[in-house]
């Protein structure tokens, strides 16, 4: 699988995800993917290759336990991690290039969803750009 960040200049690769995909809900990661939750796959620090524009991600330390790196010339975010040494990445999944093979399969920390979007399967769905 490949991704990158909205401006290219974050480049990766790796096989697949070591682990299970995730929609996380707590503040934190709404904050960070600036949607009702961030999706995130697991992949561990050696099956992944970044392979341009590392030396641009900028980390954000968001709590003693764990920090977040994004794009530095774009602001895309990337990934999460936690600070132990060699925590996998939990990569963004919207960076993707293309679609994972693997599906969500958790929603976690719902104590904290917003009710803002919990009607999603009632609103009206559009092709393309909003008509009405």
């Amino acid at each position: 699988m490949k991704g990158s960040c909205l401006c290219g200049c974050v480049t990766f690769s790796f096989k697949t995800f070591d682990s299970k995909i995730a929609n996380c809900h707590c503040s934190m990661c709404r904050k960070f993917s600036g949607a009702a939750y961030g999706t995130f796959g697991t992949v561990k620090a050696e099956n992944i290759n970044w392979e341009s524009g590392f030396e641009l991600i900028k980390i954000f330390n968001s709590s003693q336990q764990a920090h977040r790196g994004f794009c530095s010339t774009c602001g895309s975010s990337i990934f999460y991690q936690l600070t132990k040494p060699n925590a996998p990445f939990e990569i963004a999944l919207g960076l993707l290039e293309t679609e994972p093979t693997e599906s969500v399969s958790a929603n976690i920390f719902c104590a904290y969803r917003p009710n803002w979007p919990r009607n999603i399967e009632t609103i009206q769905n559009f092709e393309e750009s909003r008509t009405a």
